[in-house]
């Protein structure tokens, strides 16, 4: 039972002695009139000089701005008078266009409410506890098809409102199904989408969906469920009439599992034996042997890198003395992510090796930090992997205050995009001001510069390097070289948890910069509400992890779930896959539900879930579409063709160019890979990558690590991309350079590799596997087919193959000839896609 009606019956008329209160009624009101909004009142800067919290996120300051002015918004002396009741009437001049008219049910509230003395809400009053709408979800049969939702708020007073009246609602694709102000939903063509409901606090979505086909239910055709990711992502194409894509073709998914798992192109010869490999389970044997390589643990290296922001900008204070420190930091961090992955450490301990970490290792002295740092900074960055945690997350340039601080915790571990909360109520979310700021606080004490417990060694560590403590990096460097060489012991800042405002005047006094401005603030708050007794902790950070524990299937997990899924199929089960937030609910909850409690079940196993994910049907099938599921792009019917990711693309023609052993090893090496550490960290490695192979990755879109955005690794075509593979100079050279197919082809030059180091397990099983089809080219033919395989790994149609060779055939020189078709196979979607 409904305690109260629609406040739009209630306040029919002018006549009863309820009055409204300003939460509950007036303050959702005008968010309905749209007075709050952003383009009104709601605005950062108001409008016609008066102004509101966006959608009403603060009622004490809503209700002095109400109460304020001269003559006031809400007149108590002369309601009738009340600018809020003349302006949106048109009684008087509003910008705004009239919202209501007199002798409405909103007049009449509105109007109650200031006749009754215009009160605030008071702060023992009750809270909203949840909204619940109706339908829950719902299915039309035809265009024109209309439904009326209907929205009840529940109060911890345990009282309950029908505020369906008093609700905004939005649709998250208007071309499928709008919304008008009362809630009323009408189809307008097939397809599925979410009508989302706000009232307070309470973000409630509804999914509404008609068929593209008749083939619903029981109509629908049999369709192979192996895993029981197949079985949830065919019950929701079920419902919806979508008739999955057949199965990929055996080269189509040895190339997407590749490129997918390892960030690689299968070499020529490994087509070739996969071809010809005739038992039933080889693709579920390829994906564990995908999975061993160290270019899997480099790829997803570098996919964890960019989300925690591994940006060699960002770390110019990290190491006090290495030969180009920002660089050396990049790599370590690279390095520390890299041993985890390729060890296949849980996700939850390896996160935790972040968001706990601290400089020093437990029970190590400050100098002994200090000696070992230098010594693995100084052209050894891969040792810092044996640290137990990671600093360099906390020591970045962009997360010196708390606030930057919450942001990039929030969007790298929970998939929350909280930039909006900094100013006003997330529009979108649950998330106020105040819940940003209490959240924070959590980061006060985390701080980088010289540890209490150190501050006399560190001085001591000055002296006897004859440093100068006022002076800068630059001006310090000639001694830093020479106490280095002379073995003296550098004195390093480092990453610690604070505990006093005395500890931040110590610090400030000496000139070391704190990564947080150091509070005695006693509480602080999760988000949710709860609160955190930071006195209880010798380091907040504990509570924030465990916290994230104590709840990972709502975000911890979940995210990580969710972006593993968006590699693998191009848009996330939430999508965009970063931004979790309650009007942007899943395609398939019942999908991302199961895997990411079974993520959690398996131990946050990485390996396991990527094995679940590529060794289901859904993963495997054709990207061609047929007539239900040619506009699908958010059920995965079908496999969407990408670009390849800019480090995945420019190896891909490293790969596709080199001589044949280069070729076939690559798979499992890691030397001048630029799925490998940061760019800057290459030239300190001598790993030889060029400025124009840099110039590439920075045209294909890959991220510079500076934002909290998943966005800003950039898969979209432009001009510059086609320009490049067409006519820059450097993919030119990488068809004609030294240790290229087309020299071994056209010289009698040994190509034979020197000193390839083969890191990672089995790797050596399978460079040896790869090369076991690496004998002579006999002819023409077998030539156009290798540049097949290297390329769109697959072998040519008749057709191709036919025009092909008349072309080799009649160039002149034959070596023209194998460059044009190398250049033309390296410039067709086919290559540059995923697919």
């Amino acid at each position: 039972a409904i305690d109260l009606p629609p406040a739009s019956d209630r306040f029919a008329t002018d006549k009863g002695t309820e009055v409204p209160d300003f939460r509950r009624e007036v303050v959702p009101l005008l968010g309905r009139l749209g007075c709050n909004t952003r383009a009104c009142h709601g605005s950062f800067q108001g409008r016609g000089g008066f102004r509101l919290s966006l959608f009403g996120y603060d009622l004490d300051a809503d209700h002095q701005a109400l109460l304020a002015g001269n003559p006031p918004r809400a007149n108590r002396d002369d309601p009738e008078a009340s600018l809020m009741l003349r302006k949106p009437t048109l009684l008087e001049d509003h910008e705004g266009g009239q919202r209501m008219s007199v002798g409405s049910w909103e007049y009449n509230l509105l109007r109650k409410w200031i006749a009754g003395g215009a009160q605030a809400t008071l702060p023992e009053s009750a809270e909203l506890e949840r909204i619940t709408v109706t339908p829950s979800a719902y299915r039309f049969h035809q265009c024109g098809d209309t439904f009326q939702l209907r929205a009840v708020a529940h109060w911890s007073d345990g009282s309950s409102e029908d505020v369906t009246c008093l609700c905004r609602f939005r649709s998250n694709d208007d071309s499928i199904a709008s919304v008008d102000a009362n809630g009323l939903v009408t189809a307008l063509r097939a397809g599925d989408t979410d009508i989302v409901t706000f009232y307070d606090k309470g973000i409630v979505p509804v999914q509404a969906y008609l068929p593209v086909s008749e083939l619903v239910d029981a109509k629908f055709p049999p369709v192979p469920t192996p895993t029981k990711i197949d079985e949830l992502v065919v019950a929701k194409l079920r419902s919806l009439g979508i008739v999955p894509s057949e199965l990929c073709k055996d080269t189509e998914f040895l190339r997407r599992a590749s490129l997918d798992i390892t960030g690689t192109l299968p070499s020529a010869g490994e087509v070739k034996a996969f071809i010809a490999d005739a038992s039933q389970d080889k693709r579920l044997r390829k994906v564990d042997e995908l999975l061993d390589r160290p270019t899997y643990a480099a790829w997803w290296t570098t996919k964890l890198c960019d989300l925690t922001g591994d940006n060699p900008q960002y770390l110019k204070q990290a190491v006090q003395y290495t030969d180009a420190d920002s660089d050396v930091a990049a790599a370590q961090w690279y390095y520390w992510i890299y041993q985890r992955v390729q060890d296949n450490q849980p996700y939850d301990k390896l996160v935790a090796g972040l968001v706990l970490a601290a400089s020093r290792d437990p029970g190590q002295t400050y100098e002994d930090y200090c000696r070992e740092l230098v010594a693995q900074s100084h052209g050894n960055p891969t040792a810092f992997a044996q640290h137990q945690t990671m600093p360099w997350y906390w020591v970045r340039s962009n997360f010196r205050k708390p606030e930057e601080m919450a942001l990039g915790f929030c969007y790298t571990f929970m998939g929350i995009q909280l930039q909006c909360a900094q100013c006003h109520k997330h529009p979108f979310d649950q998330w106020t001001q105040q819940d940003f700021a209490q959240f924070a606080k959590l980061f006060n004490r985390v701080a980088y510069g010289v540890a209490p417990d150190a501050k006399q060694d560190y001085d001591r560590l000055l002296k006897e390097a004859d440093l100068d403590p006022k002076a800068n990096k630059r001006e310090n460097h000639e001694k830093l070289v020479q106490a280095f060489q002379d073995g003296k012991v550098i004195p390093q800042q480092e990453l610690f948890v604070a505990t006093t405002d005395a500890t931040q005047k110590a610090n400030s006094k000496r000139k070391v910069q704190l990564a947080g401005q150091v509070s005695t603030t006693k509480d602080a708050k999760l988000l949710g509400g709860e609160t955190v007794d930071l006195s209880q902790y010798d380091d907040p950070r504990r509570a924030v992890f465990e916290w994230l524990q104590r709840d990972a299937d709502r975000y911890f997990a979940r995210v990580f779930v969710n972006r593993v899924w968006a590699n693998y199929f191009g848009v996330g089960i939430v999508d965009p896959p970063d931004d979790l937030n309650l009007a942007n609910p899943p395609s398939n909850p019942e999908l991302l539900d199961y895997l990411t409690r079974a993520f959690i079940d398996h131990g946050y196993d990485m390996k396991w879930l990527h094995h679940e994910i590529v060794c289901s049907r859904t993963y495997q099938l054709s990207w061609k579409p047929n007539d239900t599921n040619r506009l699908d792009q958010r059920h995965f019917s079908h496999a969407l063709p990408r670009r390849l990711p800019a480090e995945v693309l420019y190896d891909a023609l490293l790969q596709a160019t080199a001589n044949r052993l280069d070729n076939a090893t690559m798979a499992v090496r890691l030397e001048g890979r630029s799925i490998g550490p940061p760019a800057g960290a290459a030239d300190v490695l001598k790993r030889g990558r060029s400025d124009n192979g840099r110039y590439a990755l920075t045209v294909f879109g890959k991220p510079s690590r500076t934002m909290n955005c998943d966005c800003e690794r950039s898969n979209a075509p432009s001009l510059l991309q086609t320009l490049y593979l067409r006519n820059d100079n450097d993919s030119l050279q990488l068809i004609e350079r030294e240790r290229s197919w087309l020299r071994e082809l056209t010289s009698a030059q040994n190509s034979a590799p020197q000193n390839i180091t083969l890191p990672g397990r089995q790797s050596k099983e399978i460079a040896l596997n790869s090369l076991t089809s690496v004998t002579p080219l006999a002819n023409v033919e077998d030539i156009v087919r290798e540049a097949y395989l290297r390329t769109l790994s697959r072998p040519p149609s008749g057709d191709e193959l036919s025009i092909a060779e008349h072309s080799l055939q009649d160039a002149t020189p034959e070596r023209d000839g194998l460059r044009d078709l190398l250049w033309a196979l390296v410039n067709t979607k086919e290559f540059i896609t995923n697919h």
